[in-house]
């Protein structure tokens, strides 16, 4: 299941990125549109997750854009992605998207219905606003997103 999850993110965002020298595994985890993490860092957060997974079956994407289309509210636009790409086991919905939408200056932490037993809004909500975004304040974009990797993942064990 977990090779057919990967393999379906990795088409989609295949057959939905021109540049198609972005066809590794770390794709399917980390889909950096906008170009806010090095390759190097890409890889980090790709290992982190994937490392996650292979110990819980947890799925986390991060997913960053220009902007959020049609003026959607950004946790709608979230939930919306993480279903359209398949993130978490269907049987478990274990899944958790970040988007980063980067000229709005805004994010969410989208989370499937069993994930959000653990990882409420509320402290989704947190995690944005006292984790990831002071270090955003200062460009710090791979500290801010690994630091709040860390924090999702010591509450969702």
């Amino acid at each position: 299941m977990k090779k057919l999850c990967i393999t379906t993110c990795l088409l989609l965002v295949v057959s939905c990125n021109n540049d198609t020298s972005k066809t590794s595994i770390s794709d399917a985890v980390v889909q950096d549109y906008n170009d806010l993490f090095t390759a190097t860092e890409e890889q980090k957060l790709s290992e982190k997750i994937i490392n996650y997974e292979k110990l819980t079956t947890n799925q986390i994407c991060i997913y960053t854009i220009d902007s959020i289309p049609n003026n959607e509210k950004i946790l709608y636009h979230a939930t919306n992605l993480a279903q359209r790409l398949g993130v978490g086991i269907k049987e478990k919905d274990n899944g958790l998207l970040i988007l980063i939408s980067y000229y709005d200056r805004d994010m969410a932490i989208a989370t499937g219905y069993g994930v959000e037993k653990v990882i409420t809004d509320s402290i989704a909500k947190t995690i944005i606003k006292q984790t990831i975004v002071p270090r955003f304040k200062d460009s710090l974009y791979f500290e801010g997103v690994t630091i709040g990797l860390d924090s999702i993942i010591s509450k969702w064990k």
